[in-house]
């Protein structure tokens, strides 16, 4: 399955979403999503874990941590829901991959910045929160947000 993901997404630099049938893409996908198969942790090859996080430091990550779109696309918005926010899931699953993959500086890193922002900018654990300002959006009181807070703080607060 791995092979096939490559063969099929993998432009060179970044994966990309194709519609089926015609395999039309965004050339330079501004998505979180695009990133997303660094969950694989060290099953990616090294190669390709390497082009990921350079454009994952570079073109998402934040004060805060890693916006769910580059700050810097059109499409961004702080309250756009998957156009702009930090999420919890894809935090915690992003850190884990990262850790796996053998960037455990960059792991350690986004997991710091999203506790902090949590804990020392929002106060709270909210369902999403702005990429910028750390502000949280939403309800104050989202299970997943306090889940991942506790699972991050746990495991890299030394």
């Amino acid at each position: 399955m791995l092979d096939r993901l490559i063969e099929h997404s993998w432009n060179g630099e970044r994966f990309v979403g194709k519609i089926s049938i015609s395999h039309i893409h965004e050339e330079n996908p501004t998505s979180l999503l695009s990133m997303m198969p660094l969950v694989l942790g060290d099953m990616l090859p090294k190669e390709i874990s390497d082009k990921l996080v350079a454009v994952l430091e570079r073109d998402f990550l934040t004060e805060n941590g890693l916006a769910t779109e580059m700050p810097k696309s059109q499409h961004y918005n702080p309250d756009g829901y998957w156009r702009g926010p930090i999420w919890a899931p894809s935090t915690y699953l992003l850190v884990d991959g990262l850790r796996k993959g053998g960037y455990t500086e960059l792991a350690e890193t986004v997991a710091k910045r999203y506790c902090d922002m949590s804990c020392l900018k929002a106060k709270g654990n909210y369902e999403n929160f702005d990429a910028l300002t750390g502000k949280g959006w939403r309800a104050p009181g989202y299970t997943w947000s306090a889940s991942v807070y506790m699972l991050l703080r746990g495991e890299y607060d030394k």
